[in-house]
């Protein structure tokens, strides 16, 4: 493909994916893709005969149970939050998901359930929970945790808008609409009893008090409405029927024990079927509202939470079955058959997927995979050349505990605490295998240059290892402990090791010989465990903000600029003009600093936990979130010519220029295995070659090329190495 081509296609998929990407729970940046999170608990569920919507943690789930063997899952959505609540409703003809979880509705598009997308995001209920969620007409009901009932207009699914609130209701847990009536499940916040509310919805704009249900001394989780009568689920007690013919004074009929966890109830003909936690699903004969009776009941995989009926064709018979959402031990949606409410049958579990053992802490991306330390899992390796769809290639059980990680060629290099740095074979990357441990001080941190690996080593300080045959991999030198190494980080001939309250650089021309130069003198605020070094500066998150300091003179480093992040970065990563940290509870945060000078923050994506190291490749932003593995973000003004999508050959490196902004000469490493007749070319943007470097035969080994910019423009380039008929592409910017 020629590279002008390339360059428009690229362009063109960054285009689309911003504009499909405008709904999610931020600016400009997009969730993509995750491995390891698992699929989480099931706490809401919605069925429209043998399709089956629901909560599954942090997404909505929509699956098939057509063949109630057999059932299968046929799309999913994810959101920023646990799903709490979720309906399904028709607007202007077309189906919508309206989902609550966190402090947001989503509504989701799912008129072809096997292509469900996210429409809109709202911001619902800062500083609370929104737990339950109904509609009717075109209007949406938000129970708003201790942020009350919340009513928004979603005439327009894309921008909903705000309509009146009732804020006075203690906490409410669910709501559901039989019109002209809402009916509120709600608590006091004082001791957590029943508090629930009927209010006249005829005009949404002003809802109108009716009466209030007092509890019995348990929680009101959860109430639906029949012939007159309200059913409380009451979460410590069981079952609470109510007459609610008049809507102004409601009568507690009578209360039926249950046990604990009794949290959802929905009807088909004469009977009730009711969630009840462990205990799993009660079946009620409702003949007469006033009494229900006790028919049958089922034990589900799981903790019940919510239920709701469909009809499973099944021998060309629509045959009743009860949806149930399983969180617990053993989270999913069960199908129970209920041809025979007395007997009910599970028809099928669909069980949610277990995240894997370990713990994800620092991602290095290279050839089209992404390498994450996880722990006392050891290495995981994951393709991700289809970032909305990152899978497992394979795993190498290393003993200790990995902490960082990087890869060059077909080795990967594993800081892992008091283990040590451990060499790992990953030529086959599905049957990874430990080569050799290298002794150090707890190895906390790692970073690679050319043909050494740079550890952060504690009391060691900065540990260096030559990897030039990585078979016999070995130390060269030590910094020693009077700079403590908490994390690494290298560029060029410049090295940075950072001991929590201030960054010390050296120049490592000779890598054997480090020379101590100058340090950032403890200015750091909250405190730093990781950063990044890019041309003359270095990115540092120091707390809540990112430190920009100017390394130009690196005998004394100078603070340039910062820009507030919030939340707790932990690392940060550069690529071309954006740079990434990933704060604890603030999210992922892309800063533009195409004039390091002034930084300015250009996006972001809400609700990324617990992050502990990320990396960058073109646009994409890649994660790693402890107990929730590997995340794939995109950032969607990035017109990044490099995409992740590109695997390479492990015959050839090429690296990163250096420096990079450059003005006027840069330096492009490339690293050949084998001998081969290599063509390294440049060209601009447009696609057009302005420049050949290398054109010839050349043998293996390491190679560094320099670039004059001096006759051409400021802009973005291209540069491209070709050899055996394999091309890598990256490119850089030339800034005068």
């Amino acid at each position: 493909m020629k590279i002008g081509k390339l360059l428009f296609t690229i362009l063109a998929v960054v285009a689309l994916l911003g504009h499909t990407a405008a709904a999610q729970d931020g600016k400009n940046m997009s969730l993509l893709g995750n491995y390891g999170r698992g699929e989480g608990i099931s706490k809401a569920v919605f069925a429209a005969g043998s399709v089956v919507y629901y909560g599954l943690g942090a997404k909505v789930q929509i699956a098939s149970f057509s063949d109630p063997k057999n059932p299968v899952k046929i799309g999913s959505v994810p959101v920023s939050a646990v799903v709490e609540g979720l309906v399904r409703t028709s607007i202007n003809s077309t189906q919508y998901i309206v989902a609550s979880g966190g402090t947001k509705m989503w509504i989701i598009n799912v008129q072809n359930p096997t292509t469900p997308f996210l429409v809109s995001t709202v911001e619902v209920s800062p500083g609370s929970v929104c737990e339950g969620i109904a509609t009717s007409g075109t209007y949406a009901y938000i129970a708003g945790g201790n942020g009350g009932l919340k009513i928004y207009d979603i005439t327009n699914p894309a921008a909903p808008a705000f309509v009146s609130e009732v804020t006075t209701l203690d906490y409410c847990e669910s709501v559901i609409v039989s019109a002209p009536y809402i009916y509120i499940a709600a608590n006091t916040t004082t001791d957590y009893s029943g508090k629930s509310f009927i209010y006249d919805i005829s005009t949404p704009k002003t809802p109108v008090y009716k009466s209030t249900i007092m509890g019995y001394g348990g929680y009101h989780q959860y109430m639906n409405v029949r012939s007159g009568y309200a059913y409380i689920c009451d979460y410590n007690n069981g079952l609470q029927v109510v007459n609610v013919a008049d809507v102004t004074k409601p009568v507690n009929v009578m209360n039926i024990p249950l046990g604990y966890g009794c949290g959802g109830i929905t009807f088909d003909g004469n009977y009730a079927y009711v969630a009840v936690g462990d205990s799993g699903m009660y079946v009620f004969n409702v003949v007469s509202p006033a009494s229900p009776v006790l028919t049958g009941k089922i034990k589900t995989p799981g903790t019940a939470k919510a239920v709701y009926y469909g009809a499973i064709t099944i021998a060309g018979t629509p045959t009743g079955h009860i949806y149930v959402s399983d969180a617990g031990v053993a989270p999913g949606v069960s199908a129970i058959n209920v041809l025979n409410p007395a007997a009910p049958v599970t028809s099928a579990f669909l069980a949610a997927v277990p995240a894997p053992t370990g713990t994800a802490y620092v991602p290095f991306y290279a050839n089209g995979k992404v390498f994450v330390a996880y722990g006392t899992a050891g290495l995981r390796i994951l393709d991700v050349t289809n970032p909305a769809n990152v899978t497992l290639l394979g795993t190498a059980v290393l003993g200790g505990d990995s902490r960082s990680v990087v890869a060059s060629g077909n080795y990967a290099y594993v800081a892992a605490r008091d283990s040590g740095v451990f060499v790992v074979d990953v030529t086959n990357p599905a049957s990874p295998v430990k080569l050799k441990t290298i002794k150090t001080l707890s190895a906390r941190g790692i970073a690679l240059g050319g043909s050494k690996v740079y550890v952060a080593a504690s009391d060691s300080g900065m540990v260096v290892i030559d990897i030039t045959n990585p078979t016999t991999a070995s130390i060269v030198a030590y910094t020693g402990k009077s700079v403590y190494g908490e994390n690494v980080a290298v560029s060029g001939t410049i090295a940075g090791l950072t001991d929590y309250s201030q960054i010390t650089f050296y120049d490592i021309t000779t890598p054997a010989a480090p020379v101590k130069k100058g340090g950032t003198k403890g200015s750091f605020k909250t405190g730093n465990e990781g950063f990044s070094i890019t041309g003359n500066y270095a990115y540092v998150p120091d707390g809540d903000s990112l430190k920009i300091y100017s390394i130009a003179t690196i005998t004394a480093p100078a603070l340039t600029s910062k820009v507030y992040t919030g939340g707790y970065g932990y690392t940060s990563a550069v690529v071309g003009n954006f740079c990434y940290v990933a704060s604890e509870a603030t999210g992922v945060r892309s800063i533009n600093i195409s004039n390091p000078l002034a930084p300015v923050e250009s996006g972001y994506y809400d609700g990324v936990p617990q992050s502990r190291g990320l990396a960058a490749d073109g646009k994409y932003v890649y994660v790693a979130e402890k107990t929730d593995g590997l995340t794939v973000y995109s950032n969607d003004v990035a017109t990044s010519v490099h995409t992740a999508n590109a695997v390479m050959p492990e015959t050839m490196v090429l690296h990163q220029n250096y420096p990079n902004p450059f003005n006027p000469t840069t330096n492009i490493a490339i690293e050949l295995k084998e001998k081969a007749f290599v063509s390294l070319e440049v060209f601009n943007y447009l696609g057009q070659r302005v420049a050949v470097l290398l054109n010839g035969q050349m043998p293996s080994g390491a190679f560094n090329v320099p670039f004059d910019g001096a006759a051409f423009s400021s802009g973005i380039y291209v540069y491209r190495l070709q050899a055996n008929g394999v091309t890598i592409a990256k490119k850089m910017t030339l800034l005068k």
